[in-house]
């Protein structure tokens, strides 16, 4: 009983960083659309001018935090959950050694590369699965995420493959809206600050707004760089902090396929949907492709787009020529 009751108020704190944002971001509609654009600004061109570039940066950075928010994070598939018949059989042996042989066993036919830092398969014992690579196991959410990031509290979820391309244009976005605000308030910001504007409710709105909007703007920039950075060498926050274990050692740029195709992974291929928080996200978050694995595959095309051709010249000297295909 006891427990249940601090699971229910574990739950109940959880949804207060979230309702922090939500209510700062009403705010800051309220302020910038009421106080700003009708009460302060004269120029009727310059008020629609702002409100229209508002509006769409408004209408995006709401639609990628409710994609963001609202997204479940994504579980593995079944193939990863022990069956009947081998749950009981991993349950009843009791040796670290002999269970590790049970996993790996099961495992030979799984897309699985990584390993835990002692070479054992990673195995959840929650879920009860086997972990597929870059999945990890949320202690909130009490589940197992597919290419785990991060638990984001300011919105209340997991941030994994499902969701992790809304995150990121929910940082953009957060980041445009903040600079819109700093870029078109600034001037009246100076003439409030220097007491030429006196109407006092009008005046805290606005000061509150430029102050507010400016910290949250240096603060999106750091975050928004930290994820690029994260995202065009292909490593989650998880793998940044902690360096995936192989088979033969850990390796910080296994994922590492390149830049483009980094980004390609989790925005997709069709740039017409990149700028949208829709599911485009390449793969199924199971497994993904390996440096040296792409490196063995180009050096394989390179040999096989390649033929040797032996030719006699006039002087009977045999010369032996590499031609592409």
């Amino acid at each position: 009983m006891r427990s249940a009751c601090l699971r229910r108020c574990a739950r109940f704190l959880c949804w207060i960083p979230l309702t922090i944002v939500i209510i700062v971001v009403m705010w800051s509609y309220y302020a910038y659309v009421v106080h700003f654009c009708w009460f302060l600004l004269t120029c009727s061109t310059q008020r629609v001018a702002f409100l229209c570039l508002f509006h769409v940066c408004f209408g995006m950075l709401s639609w990628s935090f409710w994609k963001a928010v609202s997204t479940p994070p994504s579980f593995p598939s079944a193939e990863f959950q022990l069956i009947s018949s081998d749950s009981p059989l991993y349950e009843q042996e009791h040796g670290h050694l002999k269970k590790s042989h049970i996993l790996l066993e099961i495992t030979q036919k799984l897309p699985i590369h990584t390993r835990t830092a002692t070479g054992a398969i990673r195995f959840c014992h929650d879920c009860q699965l086997i972990k597929p690579d870059r999945c990890h196991h949320c202690s909130v959410c009490q589940m197992c995420v597919l290419k785990m990031d991060h638990h984001c509290p300011w919105l209340n979820n997991c941030i994994g493959f499902s969701n992790y391309k809304f995150f990121m244009l929910f940082l953009l976005y957060s980041l445009l809206y903040c600079l819109l605000i700093v870029t078109t308030v600034t001037p009246t910001f100076i003439r409030l600050w220097l007491g030429q504007l006196f109407d006092s409710c009008v005046k805290l709105h606005v000061l509150f707004l430029m102050l507010v909007s400016a910290m949250f703007a240096v603060t999106l920039c750091f975050l928004l760089i930290f994820h690029i950075w994260l995202l065009t060498r292909n490593k989650t926050t998880l793998e940044w902090l902690l360096v995936p274990f192989f088979a033969d050692g850990p390796s910080s740029e296994a994922f590492d396929v390149g830049a483009r195709a980094n980004f390609i992974q989790v925005f997709g291929k069709k740039k017409t949907l990149w700028p949208f928080p829709v599911f485009s996200s390449e793969g199924d978050g199971h497994s993904f492709p390996l440096k040296w694995q792409m490196s063995s595959n180009n050096a394989s095309a390179m040999n096989g787009h390649c033929d040797m051709k032996v030719m006699v010249s006039p002087e009977g000297v045999s010369v032996t020529i590499a031609a592409d295909d």
